[in-house]
């Protein structure tokens, strides 16, 4: 018979585990941020001395990083290495794409086979190859739609979707860059965000009062569900990698919907105007970014509990658009600060920063984490550590 004193005891016993366990816990997080923060402090070190000439010194510096830290920004420090050993400027590792003689909204980026579209205010679309020899852009065209707000490549590079002023989202082959549907996602409104999701086979778009998910999978596309509300300033969208789930923003919240049927599944508390959303690469994270007068920091969420694994921030301004390292160990940031920043997927501390001359958006990593772009006002900027494409 279990007595008073017994159950007693054993509550002391549960409480103190408890307490330990929450201890153990909070420790190995401040370890790990600790630790990447020495790592951080170190390459900033690494970036001094490259800017004083100290070549030796920050290679040395750099090979004596702990390896278990190491992703895009180390072979980045590594490459302005090798340029400045042999002559050249370290800074010259970015490279430019100017924009073509239209107004350009930004630049998509296709990770997989380096397809650079331009989203252009004149309804027509500007293709890159970064892999062809072909210098100039090709031009295709849906000026029915009227000007472009927003375009988006599918994971397997198969299906491209632009927004249109006119309420319509077209969807093409970009195999031919055929216009196969028309989608009549709005009467009044234009389509200023969508997503399409891994295999291309549904997108969410902005309706006239809702996000709408539509199946592109029969003979024409069919709505299936709304899945959030348009919003004044705009929101969050992002399909998982695996493309079971949409993850959309909002006022106050992030939410998580089925991919196949639009039900909600669940509800995140967040910060005001969640504007921007990205899954990492395995879909267990989603990195939020918040814009507004107050909200000026970037957050990271395990889709599986309530609470951000962290907030960083805040900053001088709110960040624009966010990506992932393929590896899923860091965030490329950014945003109107003129300023790329390099965050640490799992802490939030910031191993890299790039100064800018303008505002930067939509940044993108390819598929083998070798090259990193984004867009600038004048054109698409980028850092490509294969130094192997024809764009150059």
């Amino acid at each position: 018979m279990v007595t008073y004193f017994n159950r007693r005891l054993m509550l002391v016993i549960c409480l103190v585990g408890i307490t330990l366990f929450s201890k153990t816990h909070l420790f190995a997080q401040d370890t790990e941020t600790g630790s990447i923060q020495d790592y951080s402090n170190s390459l900033r070190a690494v970036q001094m001395d490259l800017a004083s000439g100290r070549t030796t010194e920050a290679q040395k510096r750099l090979d004596s990083t702990d390896k278990s830290h190491r992703s895009f920004e180390f072979e980045f420090l590594q490459k302005q290495l090798q340029i400045a050993r042999s002559g050249g400027v370290a800074s010259d590792i970015t490279q430019f794409i100017p924009k073509p003689e239209v107004k350009v909204r930004y630049a998509v980026l296709h990770e997989l086979d380096l397809r650079l579209v331009s989203i252009c205010q004149d309804g027509g679309l500007r293709i890159h190859d970064f892999n062809s020899k072909e210098l100039h852009a090709k031009t295709v065209s849906y000026t029915e739609g009227g000007p472009i707000w927003t375009g988006a490549f599918s994971r397997d590079g198969k299906t491209f979707v632009s927004g249109h002023q006119n309420g319509e989202a077209v969807v093409w082959n970009p195999a031919t860059w055929e216009a196969l549907h028309k989608i009549p996602v709005s009467m009044k409104s234009p389509v200023r965000e969508l997503i399409v999701a891994p295999n291309g086979s549904s997108i969410v778009a902005e309706g006239e009062e809702f996000l709408e998910l539509w199946s592109l999978e029969g003979e024409k596309p069919t709505k299936i569900e709304n899945v959030g509300e348009r919003l004044n300033f705009g929101e969050g969208l992002a399909f998982s990698p695996q493309g079971d789930q949409i993850a959309t923003g909002g006022m106050f919240d992030v939410r998580l919907y089925d991919a196949r049927t639009g039900k909600q599944l669940k509800s995140m508390r967040h910060a005001s105007y969640t504007m921007g959303l990205e899954f990492s690469p395995d879909g267990k994270r989603i990195a939020s970014a918040p814009r507004g007068n107050v909200n000026k920091f970037l957050a990271v969420f395990d889709v599986n509990a309530d609470e951000p694994l962290f907030n960083a921030g805040p900053f001088g301004n709110y960040i624009v658009g966010m990506a992932f390292t393929p590896d899923g160990m860091r965030i490329a940031a950014t945003g109107c600060e003129k300023v790329l920043r390099l965050f640490d997927a799992a802490t939030g501390v910031i191993v890299l920063t790039l100064d800018r001359k303008e505002c930067c958006s939509k940044p993108a990593f390819s598929r083998d984490g070798r090259l990193l772009g984004w867009s600038e006002p004048d054109g698409y900027h980028y850092v490509d550590l294969a130094l192997k494409r024809a764009a150059e």
